[in-house]
């Protein structure tokens, strides 16, 4: 088959449009072309030309002194994005009680390709708490525990993508699976630092009306307050997720399902739900600390 170049090159274009935009931060919202040029490993000439392109297309805006920053077509395009993700109020709303009642930080983050992205973040109360992820911020999904929470729910081929994505990261595949697997049957992502300056992280997924997991709530909080309080924690922002799940249409005790999953057979990928587990009590995870 004959290949074909003008898509990879239109492919290769896009592909150095989005690592110009990724060089974009609070700390360094503006960049020149000398700079973005040493950066990305490029001709100067090749770097004036992708900039000034951004720039027409709205992407980017040239100041007087010839600098380039975020363009307002980014603010609009923002603005049907959120304009079409309605559950991001809903699930903003279970946020705030969970900060009022713990003092932590909460993150509200969606898979994107293999990233996990920050959609809403609220910081905690205390002194010591964790610094809440900008809106925007993104992890390797296989790396952080509210993306392994959406993969634990996504087919196989989408987890695959990620590691591959995601190659340099020391996350070990049969692993990751494993750690996957066990996500699925118990709901939630756990995780606790092996340092005291470590972080401990608890997510647990949103679902849509198709069952599916489109967002990760979680809650962080110091190593040393999660050894006491992670099963109250956990509890928490399952409960939140649940909740957030059925005001967006989830309804697993419609049909009497449990939890729902992507699951592969004979190459075709499908939504099936896991048998609901008799009882109220909720497994507890090998690596729970409480």
């Amino acid at each position: 088959m004959p290949r074909d170049r003008g898509g990879a090159t239109m492919l290769g274009t896009f592909e150095k449009a989005r690592r110009v935009l990724d060089l974009y931060s609070p700390e360094q919202p503006e960049w020149g072309v000398s700079e973005v040029a040493r950066h990305l490993g490029m001709p100067t000439s090749s770097a004036h030309l992708l900039l000034a392109s951004l720039a027409h297309l709205g992407l980017l805006h040239r100041t007087l002194a010839g600098r380039y920053r975020l363009g307002f077509k980014l603010l609009a395009l923002s603005q049907v994005l959120l304009a079409n993700t309605p559950w991001r109020d809903v699930a903003q709303a279970q946020m705030r009680p969970l900060t009022e009642r713990f003092g932590e930080t909460v993150q509200l983050g969606v898979l994107d390709g293999g990233q996990f992205v920050t959609v809403a973040s609220l910081g905690g109360r205390r002194a010591d708490s964790l610094p809440p992820p900008g809106v925007g911020a993104a992890l390797p999904a296989p790396a952080s525990p509210g993306g392994r929470v959406l993969l634990a729910f996504r087919p196989p081929d989408v987890v695959e993508a990620a590691l591959r994505q995601h190659a340099d990261t020391s996350t070990e595949p049969e692993v990751l699976m494993a750690e996957l697997a066990r996500i699925r049957s118990q709901g939630y992502a756990l995780e606790v630092g092996e340092h005291h300056a470590d972080p401990c992280w608890v997510a647990a997924p949103i679902r849509n009306h198709n069952g599916e997991a489109i967002a990760a709530l979680g809650v962080g909080l110091p190593v040393e307050r999660c050894a006491v309080r992670a099963r109250e924690v956990r509890e928490a922002v399952t409960s939140a997720g649940e909740r957030a799940s059925a005001l967006i249409g989830f309804t697993p005790l419609l049909t009497g399902e449990g939890r729902w999953v992507w699951t592969s057979e004979a190459g075709r990928e499908e939504l099936r739900s896991l048998p609901r587990r008799r009882g109220r009590s909720r497994p507890d995870s090998t690596d729970d600390p409480a």
